[in-house]
Parts: C-alpha cells; sequence; structure tokens
C-alpha cells in the first residue's frame, strides 16, 4: 500500500471541472508515485508527463482517440497535454502511475523536446509491451521499478536516485526511439481541438443531470455541426457522446449509491434518467448488477470490514 499522503485528487463527477486534471506536486521535486487500483478513469489531460506500469490483472486506455489492452508488464506514457482514460479494469487489478512535472529535468525544458519538430520526446510511443518492444520494453522495466523502490523506501538519496532513473529513460526515448515525423500544423490542430473538447466537457458536466441533454444541443456548445461533432467526439475520446454520458451518469449513480440512503428512483432522476427504466438497464449494462444488488453488495462489503 502507498505510505499515508500519497492519494491522489481524481477527476470525478463533483468536480466542476472534471477535464483538466491538476497534479500538484511539490515545488522542490515534481514527481508523485501511487500503487492505484481504479477500474476506470473518465477522459481528462494535464499537463505533466505520466508513465503507466501494470502490475498485475487488465485495463483498457485510450489515448488520442486509440484503444489499447494493457496487460502485465506494459507500459504506457501519456505526454503532456494528451487526451486519455482507463476503462473496465478486470477485478483485482493493480497499476503503477509515475507522474512528474517535465521541470524536473531541466528548467528550460529543451533537453525534453525534438530539435527538429520541438515535440515532447516522450511523444513518440505511447505502448510498450515485452513482447514487441524486447531490449528497449526491459530497460524501460528496470527503471520503472527501481523508482517504485527508491519512493516508498526513501532511503538516503531517493530523490538524486528517483531523478537519475528518469534521465536515463528519458535519454532511451531521444536516442533509441525514433521520433514520430510531424504533420503541418499539428501543433495549432491541437490547440484547436483542445478549444472544442473543454467548451464541449464543460457543456457535458454542467448539463448532465438534465434529462434533455441531446447530441445537437451538445454540438451547438461545441459550435460543431451534428455531423462533424459526432465524428469528432468519437475519434478524440474513443466513443460516441452518447455513451460517454451514460458512462458519467452512472458513475455518478455509483456515488449516490456508495455514500447516500437516496431512494433509487431519486437517484436516476438526480442522475438525469427520465424514468427508472432506462437507469435500471444501463445501470446493469455497465455494472454487471442492478442499482439495488450494487448497493446490497456495498453494504455488505462494509459490514464485514
Amino acid at each position: 500500500m502507498p505510505p499515508e499522503g500519497d492519494e491522489i485528487s481524481m477527476v470525478g463527477p463533483a468536480n466542476k471541472n472534471p477535464w483538466y486534471q491538476n497534479q500538484k506536486f511539490d515545488p522542490l521535486f515534481p514527481f508523485h508515485y501511487m500503487d492505484s487500483d481504479m477500474q476506470a478513469f473518465d477522459y481528462h489531460w494535464h499537463a505533466n508527463l505520466e508513465l503507466v506500469y501494470l502490475i498485475r490483472g487488465k485495463i483498457f486506455a485510450s489515448v488520442e482517440g486509440i484503444s489499447y489492452e494493457v496487460l502485465p508488464r506494459d507500459i504506457m506514457v501519456i505526454s503532456s497535454g494528451a487526451i486519455h482514460g482507463y476503462f473496465n479494469a478486470e477485478p483485482d487489478t493493480l497499476t503503477g502511475l509515475f507522474r512528474f512535472g517535465p521541470e524536473l529535468f531541466d528548467q528550460n525544458l529543451m533537453d525534453l523536446r525534438d530539435e527538429v519538430s520541438q515535440k515532447w520526446i516522450f511523444d513518440r510511443q505511447v505502448f510498450f509491451t515485452p513482447e514487441k518492444d524486447g531490449e528497449i520494453h526491459c530497460r524501460l522495466e528496470e527503471l520503472l521499478l527501481s523508482i517504485r523502490r527508491e519512493y516508498y523506501v526513501k532511503e538516503e538519496g531517493y530523490r538524486l536516485a528517483i531523478k537519475t532513473a528518469l534521465n536515463e529513460l528519458g535519454l532511451i526515448f531521444l536516442r533509441k526511439i525514433p521520433p514520430r515525423e510531424a504533420l503541418p500544423g499539428e501543433g495549432a490542430k491541437r490547440n484547436r481541438y483542445h478549444k472544442i473538447l473543454e467548451r464541449t466537457f464543460r457543456f457535458i458536466y454542467n448539463n448532465f443531470t438534465d434529462p434533455s441533454v441531446t447530441l445537437d444541443k451538445a454540438a451547438e456548445a461545441a459550435a460543431l455541426s451534428r455531423f462533424y461533432f459526432s465524428r469528432f467526439f468519437k475519434e478524440q475520446t474513443g466513443q460516441t457522446f452518447h455513451a460517454y454520458l451514460s458512462k458519467l451518469r452512472i458513475s455518478q449513480a455509483q456515488a449516490y449509491l456508495n455514500e447516500s440512503d437516496l431512494s433509487i428512483i431519486d437517484i436516476a432522476y438526480l442522475c438525469g434518467f427520465g424514468s427508472l427504466e432506462p437507469f435500471n438497464r444501463l445501470f446493469k449494462i455497465y455494472t454487471g448488477v442492478t442499482p439495488s444488488s450494487y448497493r446490497e453488495g456495498k453494504a455488505a462489503g462494509k459490514m464485514k470490514a
């Protein structure tokens, strides 16, 4: 288990601005590690860099609209500004999350950028597996496990050890992984897409409790046509607008079932469902059980604890 004080604030329906995750670091050591048993973590982005190492189990990830099945020992690299989320983890899945500000390497951030494209060197490859990446994966894995050990043991000089390992990791990306060919106008395109997504997710999280929310209204908030918005949302998030909205509502319903004594029908209305039937149906699709069974199972777990 992580040491006390290593909890992290996750994006969730109760957050008024859930799209951007603001990781707060120690300004003298902008690094954080945690073992996480997360089952899901909805779409978000952040300025810091994130490395993901699957310790056990299985989870599905989406990065910039591309889906990955993540298995034990697989490594993911989430660069600054990349849109990503984690979904449908197997029971007992455990993930190692390494997060750090790029300023941990150097204050002017020049060493972490490709000389030609000026993109982050960590943009070069997202997904590493033992089978596909061989020696490179093996060395990345050794470095991540050594960082994890240093972070938890905290022997004298552990910060220096972590910085040294991260510098070697950055050097592998710089020297061993070829840069991805930059497309003309790619930077401006990403900024434009982020602005559209910010408008979209601000609308969704401000209005998901309203049963009258529609694809047309979301497209209007994003200032796009219905057709283009539908295609754009699927490309950027890996799922349809309606699937995203349904998952968000069910996630909020789970929170109410866990933390309140509200009736199931009241929870359905509070989460944007106009009636009980679609709520029960979607809840079972996404969780595998009915709302009442979910609440009973949680209550039984608390009694045992």
